[in-house]
């Protein structure tokens, strides 16, 4: 069978985590650009070397781990902190990402926040949206324990909502339940299921 990639992307707290959790119990094999962000983060690892060395060491704790909190007050408000950022981690996402979905039965759901900012793949088949209406996603960003002001700094920076809808494959609109969103996404898994299988 060939390899069978949908990546699955959408704005932050439009419910991509809550998606791929119920891809991965359909049987599909979820692949998360931020879990690789983290591993590739840790201490010992090349892009860690670089991000200290591009933002100074007082971004790491004492054992070398990156502060996330400490990175992203540093990158938030600066274009051009972000794009060097984004210069050093995300290649090497992309690669492990398309290395670890290789082979995946019956297909694989890569987690790319920021495909609509960054562009797809070459190696993707199929591009999900999940869409929230704005309010949503700002009620969920403020159960996670968000403040106001970085809620909305966060969506500033993200892509308009227009131009994510606009890069999709198929469009999962998010704003009711968690039992109606995994419906969507247990019928999206056996379309996937099937276009994996013609492919």
């Amino acid at each position: 069978m060939a390899n069978y990639r949908v990546a699955l992307t959408g704005g932050a707290g439009s419910g991509k985590s809550a998606a791929a959790q119920v891809f991965a119990e359909c049987g599909a094999v979820v692949v998360d650009a931020d879990q690789i962000a983290h591993e590739l983060m840790e201490p010992g690892q090349t892009p860690n070397a670089a991000i200290r060395a591009a933002f100074g060491d007082d971004i790491a704790d004492s054992e070398g781990r990156i502060v996330r909190a400490r990175l992203r007050d540093r990158v938030f408000a600066d274009p051009l902190a972000r794009q060097r950022l984004e210069g050093i981690l995300h290649p090497p996402i992309r690669e492990l990402m398309k290395r670890r979905s290789e082979n995946a039965v019956p297909y694989a759901v890569l987690v790319i926040p920021l495909l609509a900012e960054t562009g797809r793949p070459a190696y993707i088949d199929r591009v999900l949206v999940i869409d929230a209406d704005p309010s949503a996603q700002r009620r969920r960003l403020k159960d996670r324990g968000l403040d106001e002001a970085t809620i909305e700094r966060l969506l500033a920076i993200q892509a308009p909502r227009a131009l994510r809808r606009a890069c999709a494959d198929d469009i999962l609109t998010n704003d009711g339940s968690l039992q109606t969103l995994a419906e969507d996404v247990r019928t999206l898994h056996a379309r996937y299921t099937a276009l994996a299988k013609a492919s």
